[in-house]
């Protein structure tokens, strides 16, 4: 091997991989390894970041080139640095260069530096930056990072993250490590706080403290929801262990997050995370109508992430906002993957409920379809959200997830939701009827036609169209038409349309034609509320009711 003078072995490192190229002597690149950027302060003996140098190819260094690395202004060289493992001969130091000297052999060839630098007090605060030079030339490129020079530094590490489930999350017992990486970091004129995010930590059990390197002691006091830290007079740096216990916030979900702030001091790192593992959603949300029976909205379906994230016990989708005008009329609940055993789906007090038995050992999709909702009149308008809640009512109950169901518009019923739809060709006298999903045709003796822009239809077929009793009073020349608790009355001749008392003047009258009485089917399809479709290009009119 390749061999720097008077070195023998080499050490295997494994680091973080920073592209690096370079061409010492107009050979094929190289690549550099550098370790995670240290923090140092302006003092003796400082350790910084790992620099692996490695030959792309055999012989891509020439053994006639010297390898120097140059530090900035006031930083020096300490006896502690290695390079392959062995302390470095300090004849090879030359202020602020330290030069390696290659040896050809026919391996590929790596030099791993572990170095210490001597960094006065002079020095800037910021990035120190090793250059890198091939022969007497320096190489702009290779401008190391290899520790940021703080007045203060202290870390938090952590060896684990903790899971929580989020439908039962229970406590936990996390372990954090506290390290001074400058000496005098941590001072006992001063209180450093640690802060827990999106938990709590118990406060009866407190923080259990362990020294695990120098002398400096450490206390903690809980104050509220910081816990206060300090150490004593005692120099130089050390490292602690801080052993508690953490609660999540209820219904959170996401990163417990731990924060140390105090004089210079600042940093965080991940405790723990809370996982949901469980979405509920459904299909394009349905527009509905106000007032109109057993209309159908989209499917539910509620997926597991993992195995068992639904917990045994009881879960409800409830209606946000809860309205009792509001009933679901039908819905049918089915496992369609994996083996969770759900049992007892009922529908009542306004809400869908149902029990998990077992947790699943295969990670479980629910679904629920043929799902039909009725909302009187007088229900709001706008979005109305199924929101699947673990022990509902009960004081540990958690809000899993939220979807909307269906949107309320006021408006009638489309033809998809429509209790009866019928649908009739201008000229023809038959109608095809469909009635909660089965067709019947039914033919008259006259067919509908168009007057003044308008649609004019026999008595007897705007009874069907309209699924409402028309009758005719030759006497009075009256038409009456009626569904539910509306009553529609027009007179021949006349533009007077009186619904339950009440007059309303239309732009067209009752007329007869043919020896037949017409009535115009718009002005009574208003009046009880279905809806009309006009297709131009076929002259078909389509009717929704429900």
């Amino acid at each position: 091997m390749k061999k720097l003078l008077s070195l023998i072995t080499v050490m295997a490192v494994v680091l973080t991989l920073i592209p690096f190229q370079s061409t010492f002597a107009a050979t094929p690149a190289s690549k550099v390894r550098v370790s995670d950027k240290v923090w140092v302060g302006n003092m003796e003996a400082q350790h910084a970041a790992l620099v692996t140098f490695t030959e792309d190819s055999n012989n891509a260094w020439e053994d006639t080139q010297n390898l120097t690395l140059r530090l900035p202004d006031g930083v020096s060289w300490n006896k502690f640095t290695r390079i392959n493992a062995r302390l470095i001969n300090m004849a090879d130091v030359d202020g602020r260069d330290l030069t390696i000297k290659l040896v050809n052999t026919k391996n590929i060839d790596r030099i791993v530096l572990d170095p210490y630098f001597d960094i006065e007090r002079s020095v800037e605060k910021g990035d120190l930056v090793l250059r890198v030079y091939r022969g007497d030339v320096a190489d702009s490129d290779k401008e190391l990072v290899v520790a940021e020079i703080k007045d203060y530094g202290a870390k938090l590490t952590s060896s684990d993250i903790a899971e929580f489930n989020f439908i039962k999350p229970g406590s936990k017992d996390v372990v954090v490590y506290l390290e001074e990486f400058i000496d005098g970091s941590l001072v006992d004129t001063q209180t450093y706080d640690l802060e827990v995010e999106n938990a709590e930590i118990d406060k009866a059990k407190g923080i259990q403290i362990k020294r695990l390197t120098g002398d400096k002691k450490l206390t903690s006091t809980m104050n509220g929801d910081y816990v206060k830290l300090n150490v004593d007079k005692t120099p130089g740096k050390s490292k602690w262990e801080l052993k508690f216990t953490i609660t999540p916030e209820k219904e959170y979900e996401g990163d417990i997050v731990l924060n140390l702030e105090g004089r210079g001091v600042e940093d965080s790192i991940t405790l723990g995370t809370v996982l949901k593992n469980v979405d509920m959603m459904t299909g394009t949300a349905t527009s509905i109508g106000l007032g109109f029976q057993d209309q159908d909205v989209a499917g539910i379906e509620i997926t597991e992430m993992e195995r068992g994230a639904l917990l045994k016990g009881v879960y409800t989708i409830a209606i946000n906002p809860e309205y009792k005008g509001l009933v679901f009329t039908d819905a049918k609940l089915n496992v369609t993957e994996g083996n969770i055993d759900i049992d007892n789906f009922e529908y009542r007090d306004g809400k869908f409920v149902f029990e998990v038995k077992s947790a699943s050992t295969r990670a479980s999709k629910i679904v629920i379809n043929d799902i039909k909702v009725t909302v009187d009149q007088f229900g709001y308008l706008g979005d109305y959200k199924g929101e699947l809640i673990f022990n509902h009512g009960q004081s540990d109950q958690i809000k899993v997830d939220e979807e909307v169901l269906f949107t309320a518009t006021g408006s009638k019923p489309s033809e998809g939701q429509a209790k009866y739809v019928g649908r009739f060709i201008i000229g023809s006298p038959s109608f095809i009827i469909t009635t909660n999903g089965i067709n019947r045709v039914e033919t008259f003796d006259v067919a509908p036609y168009i007057q003044d822009n308008r649609t004019m239809m026999s008595v007897k077929a705007a009874g069907v169209a309209l699924d409402a009793k028309v009758s005719y009073d030759t006497d009075k020349k009256m038409v009456t038409v009626e569904s539910g608790d509306t009553k529609a009355t027009m007179t021949i001749g006349s533009k007077i349309l009186n619904i339950n008392g009440e007059e309303k003047e239309m732009d067209t009258e009752a007329v007869i034609s043919n020896s037949r009485t017409f009535i115009p089917l718009a002005f009574l399809a208003d009046v009880f509320d279905a809806e009309l479709k006009w297709d131009n290009i076929t002259k078909t009119v389509t009717i929704m009711k429900n």
